[in-house]
């Protein structure tokens, strides 16, 4: 039996490499992208509260798609919330604790949030939310 020029062995070698390569990466994609129903994924956004402030206190999420929205209070000394008025969203965490929730915004345009435990807006505790359309 003959030998094989190296170039020739390596070819097919070559393409099923990035055949599977595309392959995966195709596959992930997908799976970052929906969930099996087909329907798009959460992002998630978290958001620190301490006492008295938000971080980040601007979010930016896209109207209609849907988003968990992370509370992460663990390192606060009192219960916070995020209540977003104009949605009727409402999120709370106790002292150390992490609380998330998930829903569609689907109107455009700016939101406040806020703690809307007694005085803590009035402490600074405001944001701003801003729901782009895709």
């Amino acid at each position: 039996m003959p030998a094989r020029c190296g170039r020739e062995f390596h070819r097919p070698l070559h393409f099923a490499v990035a055949i599977l390569a595309l392959l995966a990466a195709a596959r992930a994609q997908a799976d970052r992208a929906s969930t099996p129903s087909g329907a798009p994924q959460p992002v998630e956004i978290k958001i620190v509260s301490t006492e008295f402030k938000f971080v980040p206190a601007k979010l930016w999420v896209v109207a209609g798609r849907p988003v968990t929205l992370v509370l992460d209070n663990s390192k606060a000394e009192t219960e916070h919330g995020i209540f977003i008025p104009a949605f009727g969203f409402r999120l709370a965490a106790k002292a150390g604790a992490i609380a998330r929730k998930t829903a569609v915004f689907d109107k455009p345009g700016e939101y406040e949030f806020i703690c809307d435990l007694p005085g803590h807006r009035e402490m600074g505790m405001i944001g701003m939310m801003i729901v782009g359309a895709l």
